[in-house]
């Protein structure tokens, strides 16, 4: 399970990390509001998409759709507690990633904080949600679905047995009616 979790942080960094790279290179280091709260939606419902059991996967469809809403919601949420209470400035200079964060009220010259620049507190937000969603999701149903025929066997629910027995009774009928005959004549 530690390992789906890793797995499951790696993703929504990757995923949160380049959707946030991608807003401070179209100029949203530090997004507004609503630019900050529809790309955390946007990054939910990808993470939503490819953490836990994928949308490519057989008989995943629904499931990934519904994890993808669920992000979206999630996400929107989680970046108004991130706007809110991550407001620690960023240690290391980030560049132009790591733009004036203009939207919180900061000086020009400020180095931005977590929450208010958009490659860190989107790749938390997907990195929290890809955990939550690998850790959640259990591939033994997946690895193993001759197993349920076999415990159901063990149980005694095996058709295979009894009419293995049906066979033996039908033989033994079958040598007892050339006998009966032989009495006869």
């Amino acid at each position: 399970m530690l390992g789906r979790l890793i797995l499951g942080i790696v993703k929504g960094l990757i995923v949160g990390g380049l959707l946030g790279f991608g807003l401070a290179k179209l100029g949203y280091a530090a997004p507004f509001a609503i630019i900050a709260y529809v790309a955390a939606a946007l990054a939910g419902v990808l993470v939503g998409l490819i953490a836990g059991k994928p949308i490519w996967a057989k008989d995943a469809k629904i499931e990934a759709g519904m994890k993808a809403f669920v992000g979206a919601l999630l996400g929107a949420g989680l970046m108004y507690a991130a706007r809110r209470w991550l407001t620690m400035p960023v240690p290391v200079p980030l560049g132009e990633l790591g733009g004036a964060n203009l939207s919180l009220g900061e000086a020009a010259g400020s180095a931005g904080t977590f929450g208010g620049l958009a490659v860190t507190s989107l790749a938390a937000i997907a990195a929290l949600l890809g955990g939550f969603y690998e850790a959640d999701n259990d591939p033994s149903d997946e690895a193993t679905p001759g197993a349920k025929p076999a415990a159901k066997a063990a149980a005694g629910g095996n058709k295979r047995i009894a009419a293995a027995a049906a066979a033996d009774d039908l033989e033994d009928d079958l040598e007892i009616e050339p006998e009966k005959k032989r009495s006869k004549k």
